[in-house]
């Protein structure tokens, strides 16, 4: 039988079964399976939530994987984008492979995309003022770059998770991103630029609706913070290559606080998590749950995070 004769509900099942590599194959030899797979089988659900890592893509040429992108960006709700330019490139002479540079994606009609995450130390704020573009209503934005300042980023009006570790937030920025945006989640872990003074000066309203907070190297453990923000559930403060001595001390004066606080916060850091040669004694000073005399001084390695959670 020939399969043009069918119906386009029974040909929307035929296309469902093949794998999307025959899919493509199908939409460019005719125009009405181009339209069937845009229309109904590319709008489900498995193709709105999009990696560039999906097993799916592997088989694709890079004048596939580019049109599958051009038909059906539009219709993307989350799309994760990881290691463009490794894809991209090989050796240092930039010789192209078989995926687009990450400025390909940016430039997309991404219409109905609620929410991008991007890892790629190339990120720049001229590529954010790209995405302020191509995706007006997004919600959600993860990047990792020290090129980004946080410019641009005021024009995504809708933004409520805003996830921007190792990135160079400057504070003239940060101060705009909190007055005009309504933030609910806000993580600006190691971060070029110091945020705790930025955060414990914004205006009241800026900071009403931030539920999540994550920032590093705070005094007090982001004790300050934490009360501050009156809507806070969860702060990740993190830190590194400090003396075991200073985190001991930090700690003390921080359970004290904590202590002596009338907050909603638990009057014990509820939970650690770390790379703590010596985990128990790390627990013991954060929680005061035990008194006796730790064992030797204990050596904390790299990187510390302790995480507030409301009762």
């Amino acid at each position: 039988m020939d399969m043009d004769n069918l119906n386009d509900d029974c040909v929307c099942i035929i296309l469902e079964y093949l794998p999307l590599v025959d899919q493509i194959a199908m939409a460019r030899c005719s125009l009405r399976y181009e339209d069937l797979l845009c229309q109904i089988v590319w709008r489900k659900p498995r193709y709105r939530e999009i990696s560039v890592s999906y097993k799916m893509f592997e088989p694709l040429s890079k004048e596939d994987y580019m049109y599958f992108f051009k038909l059906t960006s539009c219709q993307m709700e989350k799309l994760y984008i990881w290691n463009v330019h490794e894809k991209a490139f090989n050796s240092y002479l930039g010789r192209h492979l078989m995926r687009p540079e990450l400025t390909f994606y940016l430039r997309l009609d991404m219409t109905n995309l609620q929410e991008l995450c991007i890892t790629d130390d190339n990120m720049n704020n001229s590529m954010i003022q790209t995405i302020t573009k191509s995706c007006p209503n997004l919600r959600s934005l993860s990047v990792s770059s020290a090129y980004i300042t946080g410019k641009f980023m005021v024009g995504l009006h809708k933004l409520k998770t805003l996830v921007a570790r190792a990135c160079s937030i400057e504070a003239i920025h940060l101060e705009e991103l909190l007055a005009q945006l309504q933030l609910t989640t806000l993580d600006l872990t190691s971060n070029k630029s110091k945020v705790e003074e930025t955060i414990l000066q914004a205006p009241t309203s800026g900071l009403a609706r931030l539920q999540r907070l994550g920032i590093s190297d705070a005094q007090n453990c982001g004790f300050s913070v934490a009360e501050q923000l009156p809507e806070l559930k969860e702060l990740v403060v993190s830190y590194q290559d400090m003396e075991a001595q200073e985190l001991s001390d930090m700690l003390e004066k921080t359970r004290q606080l904590a202590e002596l606080s009338e907050s909603r916060f638990p009057k014990r850091l509820q939970l650690i998590m770390c790379n703590v040669v010596d985990v128990e004694v790390a627990l013991e000073q954060i929680t005061g749950l035990e008194t006796r005399s730790p064992r030797e001084s204990p050596k904390f390695c790299e990187q510390l995070k302790i995480i507030y959670k409301c009762k």
